[in-house]
């Protein structure tokens, strides 16, 4: 009578503990819906502070291209397409390029030229590493300039990195002046291939200051930007100025247009991996 008593007691206790961690994998799962991507463990200390604004552009790649905010069209190429649900961080898919893939928008809408005054952008990027130069994870271009007014790289990689990254942000200031071109490098960034990763950056034309987020990391930290290595004179706002081009994304804007922009040089890598979840804000939000 005793050992029975003493089994159901055993039993109780073990029940009890199976329920705390079955409720916990529970509230996990809630917390973190597509724990199946693998994203690593400090995603869930990221900055979400962008929730609280409206973007003014807006891709979701829910098995469509257009951007949602201005309900803009954009023309695949290369044999991109959406990856599955799975696959997806946010929503129920993402832009997928198995190598070479890429989206065009000839038309930027009204939102992205007036951003002058200042940006956001937050989008999630699952990349493989590529030797021999850059990709380009998205850019809007600008017509009679070797650089676009703003793109974002991953670049510098070679295999004795392992699975760290290189991430280079270029935007242009709005001044007719040398120099205007802006870029920001941050290097050594862990866990960043092979896995999602959340990239979140901000820039104020009013006080000049940049910011990088990478998986809740800050990386830069509202630091002064100049338009020269003088270190005298401020950036002030930038020039989106996409005029007729809008924007790329998975490619240079060599690729999308050769005959416009020039034909793409050798380190111009094409992106390959996934993007999901880009949104572009016309405030400094981190």
């Amino acid at each position: 009578m005793k050992q029975t008593k003493l089994g159901i007691q055993m039993l109780v206790a073990a029940m009890a503990v199976f329920s705390v961690l079955a409720v916990s994998s529970c509230n996990k799962d809630a917390k973190a819906p597509n724990v199946q991507n693998n994203v690593q463990a400090n995603n869930d200390q990221m900055d979400e502070s962008s929730l609280a604004f409206t973007p003014v552009a807006w891709w979701k790649f829910d098995s469509t291209w257009k951007e949602s905010q201005q309900n803009i069209g954009g023309a695949p190429h290369a044999k991109v397409k959406y990856s599955s649900t799975a696959q997806a961080k946010v929503g129920i898919a993402a832009f997928f390029s198995k190598d070479s893939g890429y989206v065009t928008y000839n038309n930027a809408g009204t939102a992205l030229p007036n951003l002058t005054t200042a940006l956001s952008a937050d989008f999630w990027v699952y990349a493989y590493p590529k030797e021999g130069g850059a990709q380009c994870v998205f850019c809007i271009p600008q017509t009679g300039a070797f650089w676009p007014t703003q793109h974002v790289l991953l670049d510098g990689y070679n295999t004795t990195q392992g699975d760290s990254g290189l991430i280079k942000i270029m935007f242009k200031a709005n001044k007719a002046i040398d120099y205007n071109e802006r870029w920001n490098v941050v290097g050594g960034i862990p866990n960043f291939y092979h896995r999602w990763s959340h990239v979140q950056y901000a820039y104020s034309g009013a006080t000049s200051k940049f910011t990088l987020k990478v998986n809740g990391v800050t990386y830069i930290d509202h630091v002064l930007q100049y338009t020269d290595g003088t270190n005298t004179t401020l950036l002030g706002n930038i020039n989106a100025n996409p005029g007729s081009h809008g924007v790329v994304i998975g490619a240079f804007q060599n690729r999308y247009d050769p005959v416009l922009f020039g034909a793409p040089e050798v380190w111009m890598l094409p992106f390959k991996g996934r993007i999901d979840n880009l949104r572009i804000y016309d405030k400094a939000i981190f």
